[in-house]
């Protein structure tokens, strides 16, 4: 799947990156340029999100400092806040390590090989056959989900849901510190991870696992109170494990607008065909199945095998995966009583509940290698399985399978049909689908041939499904050269020119959201999880939570000073819109700059410097919450330069000998810090274009001073006339109590872990054989 690895090819769609028009003067341009934002399977938050982020890891630790915050983009934005950065996932130190490049195609194969490697234990617990366990792990490391999400911290949170039950089963099977520190460890990981929805999910299947062993004793000195007392230990150990990266994240998600109130709603029941489907390379797919968000093929033979799995003498955890399989599908597709039961649980009906299709992909992973097992060897299968059932079940699966295939090829898109645009090839076809099927009945007819040796059955179903779904996902993700991510181009060559803090926006997607900080530029937009104070700062001039950009026309019609006040000099344009000519047709206040081919450059005439003094007559308090101070800061007469705008008085700045040539000079932005001097001749305010948020402080000589929300968004310091050292340090309280707290439960994990108990009675496999 990944050889272009070993020749030094990174995994990285990098024409997402230079389709856009700073690269026109290095590659063809297309006598009518193609709609940015055409649609990808892979979605460009690998080029406007999850690349830049580890690439800005990468080198802010090897600049000797962590980065808590993220002063690039949107005018600073927390970095360890938003909890999709995975600063303190395990996995993600090899970035602390190693250049982006090679770290971003290492982390390819490790989420692949864990993933795989993880259901394969599983399966091997839940007593699966050696073969029926490796199917497990080629089925959950290459379905379509865990491809589909390749690179993305959904797959992160979600791969460890196998050994999440693992360490259940275990805590089940053989109580004491060891699998407490287990079971901790495993519920951590999905939260350090850093998607708190998929790991909500992973959180809500573990305390199902639970509910179901605790059903069941597995030996005398598991009692249900015991069992119950563990399982909250390591709930509990999980807690503080995660605290690092949790406390600073539950303090981010207060600052949002989106609330856990308003439900996703269901997928279209038309889109279940995503498990018949084995396209994964374009979005919408042949089948018209969004890709990665739908994905789920796993093998047609996986769907042949899974109603078998009633032939596997483990009949209580056949039960749990079928059960959890029925209604992860019902609440994903919006169907049956347990739908209804999500939409009125509390933060369940506010998650997007299509990820669950991870876990239906896993149930059926586990349910395929019981079943091969049941097939494979007779000490697997339960004595008193009705022969009859093994036709009827495969045989009802394949009707149910032939059916939704037909429809798939009836209905494909006629330009699709005649060689859409790189989507209709035969491996990924809806054709191929039916072929996969077809072989798929033939290879499980042969497990009823009484003569054939059962293993050789067994290794054919392997090796079929294994080329089934590594042909379906292969080359999803496309290779480049480490050089052909992020290349030069002269329009950032430009923009780094200007030695004066400063920060660049992208007005008609000239170029893709946070690009910018690729090239060591800080812009006022960017892609990510947008604060609620930030958003409605600047929806004047167009950016939306799901839109990170600027917008040409309300740019040039508004008469507001947002954007000056967000330190905007440059904005980056295009002829492919009309962008570059709004601008152009406003001279006294945007200045072109620079030109190449189809890209433009404008200076913002009226830019404000990132830090600057307002006298304090100047100051305007306006009491009452957010919008009057929005309506203010959107008054047209408004000057920044002579007001500023306060929720409460300011406190008194005290007396002082005035300061020659009154103004900020020595402006350094550090990664957590912002270090200036201040020279001042009168009472003043310093207001610094820099995000206001929780854990920001204010220091003025050496002494803690208060830091002020100055004009909605801003920070500001009152400062007393006289030359004033200024830093203004982001210290949260968050990640210190998160970082003890972590601390701690490292160091009870690891004690419980080397913990010893005397072993009072023989270890038994959840298939009730010895282990």
């Amino acid at each position: 799947m990944y050889w272009p690895i070993l020749m030094g090819r990174v995994p990285f769609p990098a024409k997402l990156v230079t389709q856009f028009p700073p690269w026109d003067s290095v590659r063809p341009v297309a006598p009518n340029p193609p709609p940015i934002g055409t649609p990808h399977a892979e979605m460009g938050d690998l080029v406007t999100e999850l690349y830049p982020w580890k690439a800005y890891t990468r080198r802010i630790v090897a600049s000797g400092h962590l980065p808590l915050w993220n002063p690039d983009l949107l005018i600073g934005a927390p970095f360890l806040g938003d909890m999709q950065t995975g600063l303190f996932y395990p996995p993600n130190l090899i970035y602390y390590a190693l250049p982006t490049p090679l770290a971003w195609s290492l982390s390819v194969l490790l989420r692949t090989v864990l993933a795989g490697i993880l259901a394969t234990l599983l399966a091997s617990r839940l007593g699966a056959t050696r073969t029926g366990s490796l199917l497990a792990g080629v089925i959950f490391a290459f379905c379509g989900w865990v491809t589909a999400f390749q690179t993305r911290p959904h797959l992160d949170t979600s791969l460890w849901l196998p050994l999440v039950l693992l360490g259940i089963d275990r805590l089940h099977r053989r109580p004491g510190g060891p699998s407490v520190a287990l079971a901790g460890a495993a519920l951590a990981l999905p939260v350090l991870a850093g998607q708190p929805e998929n790991a909500a999910h992973v959180t809500l299947v573990a305390l199902l696992f639970f509910l179901f062993r605790l059903a069941w004793p597995a030996s005398r000195e598991t009692t249900r109170i015991r069992f119950t007392v563990l399982f909250a230990a390591a709930g509990l150990l999980a807690l503080t494990l995660a605290a690092i990266q949790m406390l600073p994240g539950l303090e981010f998600i207060g600052q949002l607008d989106r609330g856990l109130t308003m439900p996703w709603g269901p997928k279209p029941l038309s889109e279940i065909a995503a498990f018949l489907s084995r396209d994964l390379y374009s979005s919408p797919n042949t089948a018209g199945i969004p890709i990665p968000e739908s994905a789920a093929y796993a093998g047609m033979l996986t769907l042949l095998l899974a109603p078998l799995a009633w032939l596997h003498r483990n009949r209580r955890d056949v039960l749990f995966f079928g059960g959890l399989l029925l209604c992860a599908l019902s609440v994903v597709y919006g169907t049956g009583p347990v739908y209804w039961l999500s939409l009125v649980t509390p933060v369940l009906r506010g998650l997007p509940n299509g990820r669950l299709l991870v876990v239906a992909d896993l149930c059926l992973a586990i349910l395929a290698a019981l079943a091969l097992s049941a097939l494979e060897t007779p000490e697997a299968r339960d004595p008193g399985a009705s022969r009859r059932a093994g036709w009827i079940l495969p045989a009802l699966a394949l009707a149910v399978c032939a059916a939704g295939v037909a429809l798939m090829v009836a209905s494909v898109r006629p330009e699709l049909r005649d060689g859409g645009p790189g989507t209709w090839t035969w491996l990924r076809s809806p054709i191929s689908s039916a072929v996969a099927l077809g072989a798929a009945t033939a290879i499980l007819a042969l497990a009823f041939v009484p003569r054939l040796p059962r293993r050789r059955f067994a290794a054919l179903a392997l090796v079929f499904c294994a080329a089934d779904l590594v042909t379906a996902s292969f080359a999803f993700l496309p290779f480049c050269k480490p050089g052909e991510i992020f290349p030069p181009a002269a329009t950032f060559d430009f923009l780094r020119k200007d030695p004066e803090p400063h920060r660049v926006a992208s007005l008609g997607r000239a170029y893709g959201a946070s690009f910018e900080g690729m090239y060591g530029l800080q812009s006022a937009t960017g892609y990510t999880v947008l604060l609620r104070r930030l958003t409605r700062f600047l929806t004047p001039l167009g950016m939306r939570d799901d839109y990170p950009y600027l917008d040409a026309e309300k740019v040039a019609a508004t008469d507001t000073r947002i954007l000056d006040l967000a330190n905007v000099k440059y904005l980056a344009a295009t002829t492919w819109n009309s962008s570059a000519q709004l601008l152009a047709a406003q001279p006294d206040r945007f200045r072109l700059v620079f030109s190449d081919v189809s890209i433009r450059v404008f200076e913002n005439l009226r830019s404000l410097p990132r830090a600057f003094l307002v006298p304090t007559w100047g100051v305007r308090v306006i009491p009452g919450g957010d919008r009057p101070e929005l309506l203010a800061i959107r008054e047209g007469d408004f000057d920044p330069r002579k007001t500023v705008i306060l929720p409460s008085a300011p406190p008194p700045t005290g007396l002082g000998t005035p300061a020659e040539n009154p103004g900020v000079t020595a402006y350094a932005q550090g990664v957590n810090a912002v270090a200036l001097t201040a020279r001042v001749i009168e009472p003043s305010l310093l207001v610094v274009s820099q995000m206001y948020y929780p854990g920001w402080r204010a220091i003025v000589d050496g002494r803690d001073a208060p830091l002020l929300r100055a004009d909605y968004a801003l920070v500001a310091v009152a400062l007393a006339p006289g030359v004033h050292e200024v830093r203004i340090v982001y210290d949260p309280a968050s990640f210190r109590v998160g970082a003890w707290l972590s601390l701690a439960g490292v160091l009870v994990a690891v004690s419980l872990w080397v913990s010893r108990r005397r072993e009072r009675a023989p270890e038994v496999s959840s298939a009730g054989l010895p282990a």
